[in-house]
C-alpha cells in the first residue's frame, strides 16, 4: 500500500490542475466588482446551482494541490527538506486564501435570497478582490518548490528554475494571475513526470547484488 501511494500520490497534482481549469473556465462568469447589489442578487438567483458546483470543484482542487505538495515534500532528500516543507506551507496558505474567496461566492450562491443589496455587493467585492493571500501563497509555493527541485534532485533542474520564475511572477502585479495559472500548469506536468519516474531510491538503500560462489 505504501509503495502504491508513493508512486501515485504525485498524480494529485494533475487532478488539482484539471479541476482548477474546470472551475475557472467551465464555470459561470460571476458579476464583476462594479456590479450593483441588485445585479448580484439577480445573477446568483439564476446561476446559484452551477456556481455552487463550480465552488465545490475548486475546493477539491485545493485538496489535491495540498496532497501534491505533501508528495513533493516526501520525495525531497532529507538535507533539503526545509525547502519542501516551506513549499507545503505555501500551498496550504494559498489554498486557504482560495477557499476563503470561494467561501464568499458560496454564501452568495446559497443565501442570495436572504441578502440585502448592500451585503450582496460587499460579498461580491470580496469574492472578486480577495486575491492577495492567494498570490502570496502561490508565490511562496512556487519559489520554494522550485528551489527544492533544483537542490533536491527530484526532477530536472531546469524545471525547478522554471517553477521559481513562476513563483516570482505571482508577485509581479498585473501578471500575478498568469503566474498562478503557470504554476498550476507546472504542477500538472511535474505530477505526470514524478509518476512516470517513480519515487527516488533512498540514499541509504543499496540495490541487491548477486552472490558469486567461488569454485
Amino acid at each position: 500500500m505504501s509503495t502504491w501511494l508513493s508512486k501515485w500520490a504525485p498524480a494529485s497534482g494533475v487532478l488539482a490542475a484539471v479541476l482548477v481549469a474546470i472551475a475557472f473556465f467551465a464555470g459561470p462568469n460571476s458579476p464583476g466588482s462594479d456590479a450593483t447589489g441588485a445585479q448580484v442578487i439577480a445573477w446568483y438567483g439564476s446561476h446559484h446551482t452551477s456556481d455552487f458546483v463550480s465552488d465545490l470543484i475548486g475546493g477539491l482542487a485545493v485538496l489535491f494541490l495540498v496532497l501534491f505538495a505533501v508528495a513533493l515534500a516526501r520525495q525531497v532528500r532529507t538535507g533539503d527538506r526545509w525547502l519542501a516543507n516551506g513549499a507545503l506551507a505555501g500551498a496550504v496558505f494559498g489554498g486557504v486564501g482560495f477557499l476563503t474567496s470561494v467561501g464568499f461566492d458560496t454564501v452568495l450562491a446559497q443565501d442570495h435570497n436572504h441578502l440585502t443589496t448592500a451585503s450582496a455587493q460587499t460579498l461580491n467585492l470580496l469574492e472578486n478582490d480577495f486575491f492577495l493571500p492567494i498570490l502570496v501563497g502561490f508565490a511562496l509555493f512556487g519559489i520554494l518548490a522550485g528551489l527544492a527541485v533544483v537542490v533536491g534532485r527530484i526532477l530536472p533542474k531546469w524545471m525547478g528554475w522554471v517553477m521559481f520564475a513562476f513563483g516570482l511572477a505571482c508577485l509581479a502585479g498585473p501578471i500575478g494571475f498568469f503566474g498562478l495559472l503557470a504554476t498550476l500548469l507546472w504542477v500538472l506536468v511535474a505530477g505526470i513526470w514524478m509518476v512516470k519516474q517513480g519515487p527516488p531510491v533512498s540514499e541509504g538503500v543499496t540495490l541487491p547484488v548477486k552472490d558469486h560462489i567461488a569454485v
